[in-house]
Parts: structure tokens; sequence; C-alpha cells
């Protein structure tokens, strides 16, 4: 009895993996294609051609021509399950944000499925808009655009974001990137949440001191960020740098209360 119980898991077991490997045909491949790949510096062709929400072709040199930094999430508006934890991790990142989308950066939302259109990108933005408490939110601070296939396939090799059809659906990763106001990949997080402190301090950095108050450059002077870890860590030798300068303003002003205060001639 027991061996055919055995017997029975097995080729349960066995059909099972057969269905899985089906339904992703090839899963090494597409485990290997659908990561996230760092192209820190990498420069986007600002020749890209996507169309907003509205239906307005715009390029991506257009898109970025504010001058500011900008929040790129890649993911696609039909998507089931992990697109809409995305951006809903957009959502809570934004409202927890003291940067203002519009004033001191801008967000693109890319579609890589290039059958999505205009109406459904007006969709998403309505509904992702109405979710936003912190800022306010224009179409031109977050804008929800879609393209082509060429066009979008060759936005996402250069910033490295994979992604594959998988029968309905689009195998890909989770991750949303930090651009310069000239179009290059200043730094980028993955999962479904994103702190706002790095992701902050991403911002000013991808900025060039652009943004931010003076205290939020000191902190940037503090920390830097560790791709291990996937955050910013205290800089010891830069904070040691600063202690070593205000031991010296401290001991200089000792100094000189203690000249003032010693009799005249000592």
């Amino acid at each position: 009895m027991l061996n055919k119980l055995l017997t029975i898991v097995l080729f349960l077991s066995l059909v099972w993996g057969a269905q899985m490997a089906h339904s992703l045909e090839n899963p090494e491949a597409n485990l290997s294609d659908t990561g996230v790949v760092s192209k820190l510096g990498a420069e986007i062709d600002p020749a890209i051609e996507l169309q907003d929400s509205t239906g307005l072709t715009v390029t991506v040199g257009q898109l970025l021509s504010s001058g500011k930094p900008t929040v790129l999430v890649p993911v696609y508006y039909d998507c089931p399950r992990l697109c809409g934890l995305v951006l809903s991790g957009v959502v809570d990142l934004l409202n927890k944000m003291s940067l203002k989308i519009g004033t001191e950066y801008n967000v693109l939302s890319v579609s890589m499925d290039a059958e999505e259109k205009p109406p459904l990108a007006a969709k998403r933005l309505k509904e992702y808009q109405k979710k936003l408490t912190a800022n306010e939110v224009s179409a031109d601070s977050w804008r929800f655009l879609v393209g082509n296939e060429a066009q979008v396939s060759k936005l996402m090799q250069t910033i490295g974001f994979g992604f594959k059809k998988d029968g309905e659906e689009f195998a890909h990763s989770a991750a949303l990137y930090i651009l310069t106001p000239e179009g290059k990949v200043s730094q980028y997080f993955t999962g479904i949440e994103f702190s706002a402190w790095d992701v902050k301090l991403a911002l000013i950095e991808a900025s060039q001191g652009g943004i931010g108050s003076a205290m939020d450059h000191v902190l940037l002077y503090c920390f830097r960020f560790d791709p291990s870890k996937g955050k910013y860590t205290l800089a010891a030798v830069n904070v040691m740098k600063i202690g070593g300068v205000l031991t010296l303003v401290a001991m200089g002003a000792l100094f000189y209360y203690a000249r003032r205060r010693s009799p005249q001639g000592v």
C-alpha cells in the first residue's frame, strides 16, 4: 500500500513538473532573460518615441527636458499581479518622500507590452493619481506611457530591465530606476517596496546638486550607496573627515576663548 502511494505521489509530481515546464516553455531562459542587469551610467537614446496617456507621441528627450531627475518604472498595465504591487509601492514611496513630484523630480511609467494603448494608460493614470495624498500630481509629473515593440525593447535593454512574453502575460522582475536629467541611469532599486530615504538621496545625487536642501547634501556626503545591500549606508571616511574638521573648529574656538579670558600680557 505504501509503495502504491509513493508511486502515485511521484507520478503526480512528474506531471505537475511537466506542466510547469510547458507553461514557461524554457524556465532557465526565462529566468536569465527577465532579471535586472546593472547598467549604471548607460544613457537612454533621446530619440526613442513613446505615446502618453492622451495619445501624444513624445520622445525620451522631450520627457526629460525639464532638467529634473526622473523615476522610471517599467510595468505593464494589464499585469494581474506584480506590476500592481510595484505601482502601489511607488504610490507609497511618493506619499512618504519629502521631495515634491513635478517640482523636484518627475515619474515615468512605461509599459513593456507593445499591445497596450493610450486609453489603458489613461485609465491607470487616473487610478493611481487618486491614491496620492502627500503630493499633488499632474499628468505631466507622473506620465503613463506606451510604445511599439522596437522602441520599448530598446529602452528596456538600455536600462538593463529584462522581460519576456509568457503566454498571455510577461515574465519580468520588479524595479524602479533613477535617471539623471540627461537620461543616464544613476541608480536602481529592486522589489515592490522602496525606501523613501534611499530614493530621496538617489534623486538628489542624480540631480547633481540641483534639488534638496543644504542638510540633504550634507547627509548625501555622509552616506554612500552600497550595491550589496541595495541602500545608502554610512560613509565612515567622510564622517571622520567631518568629525576632524569640527574638532579643529572646536579647538580653535576654545583657544580663542581662552586667550580672550586670560590677563593681558600673559
